[in-house]
């Protein structure tokens, strides 16, 4: 965990600018909340760390577009989950468990204008807000979501994941992207049916020559039916819910970065090959640095699948 956390921080500096890394901490120990931590914002500052991992409530690092006052923002780890609205999540939506036993949520406050004291957007930053939050895992994820209780409420009611690297499973990454921050909690969302995921490319630890590949087939079967052998007969089925996401790892497979797609598929979504039963995504090279990937597929038919891939110069 400790070369994790130094690849974090070097990873906040190389990708996210200006580094907040003068922060107010008040954390008790394992089992012991509230643990909250203060950033500064400024215009020079966009993004902060909010490093929870020592209690074992993870990581999670706040980027803003650009930041136009300054500010203080806090965030305090929650053992105490908000409620999940049933009409966005489906019954039997949980917040994810860490290994602590516990479920985290992060309340956003400070000394702006919003709700809470949080920033405002349009009078204290301009643009999105991503958030990158990393955990230590003590539960099997099916389907996973990034909840956000917008505004002053105390409801779950938005999944604002935009990404997700399960390598390692037992140490995953999530990103979010939101107009506005309130509270946020890892969710885990239940499957819909249990289909038979079969991959058919790229081949694990594939390597690729990005000067002559411009683009990567990600194609995978589904089958109805758990337990279903890939090599067996039946009609394979489209599945509209399956997402994309990429991520850049060390040469131990450690997370390091999402690495912007410059030519990507509309909302990271699979397309179907009718003719040939695959549901494909066209990965474009375009701007990929070479090095170690993780390309994790997700949804609401199968539990997250990753394949690990390298990309030569």
């Amino acid at each position: 965990m400790c070369k994790r956390i130094f690849a974090l921080f070097a990873l906040a500096i190389s990708l996210f600018g200006t580094q907040c890394w003068a922060q107010i901490t008040t954390c008790g120990g394992i089992e012991q909340p509230p643990c909250s931590i203060t950033n500064t914002f400024s215009p020079g500052t966009t993004t902060g760390t909010y490093d929870f991992s020592r209690s074992g409530d993870g990581i999670l690092i706040v980027q803003f577009n650009a930041v136009l006052t300054t500010f203080t923002l806090t965030a305090t780890v929650n053992h105490t989950i908000d409620q999940v609205d049933l009409n966005e999540f489906p019954a039997g939506t949980v917040c994810v468990t860490y290994s602590t036993r516990l479920c985290d949520q992060y309340d956003f406050t400070g000394n702006a204008g919003g709700p809470n004291g949080v920033p405002v957007r349009n009078t204290d930053y301009k643009g999105l807000i991503t958030l990158e939050l990393t955990y230590f895992n003590n539960q099997p994820i099916h389907n996973p979501a990034f909840g956000h209780a917008p505004g002053d409420i105390t409801t779950f009611t938005e999944d604002i994941l935009t990404a997700y690297s399960s390598s390692p499973t037992s140490d995953p990454t999530m990103d979010g992207s939101t107009p506005g921050l309130s509270s946020v909690a890892a969710l885990d969302v239940p499957l819909s049916e249990t289909d038979t995921y079969c991959p058919v490319s790229p081949a694990q630890n594939q390597s690729f020559s990005a000067a002559k590949v411009k683009v990567i087939e990600v194609t995978f079967q589904l089958f109805m039916f758990s337990g279903v052998s890939c090599t067996g007969t039946g009609t394979p089925l489209r599945d509209k819910t399956a997402r994309f996401s990429l991520s850049m790892t060390d040469t131990n497979g450690n997370f390091m970065s999402f690495p912007p797609l410059l030519d990507k598929e509309e909302a990271n979504k699979f397309h179907w090959d009718n003719k040939d039963g695959l549901n494909e995504f066209d990965l474009s090279t375009v701007g990929l640095a070479p090095g170690k990937y993780t390309i994790t597929l997700f949804s609401s038919k199968f539990s997250p699948q990753s394949v690990d891939i390298t990309i030569n110069p």
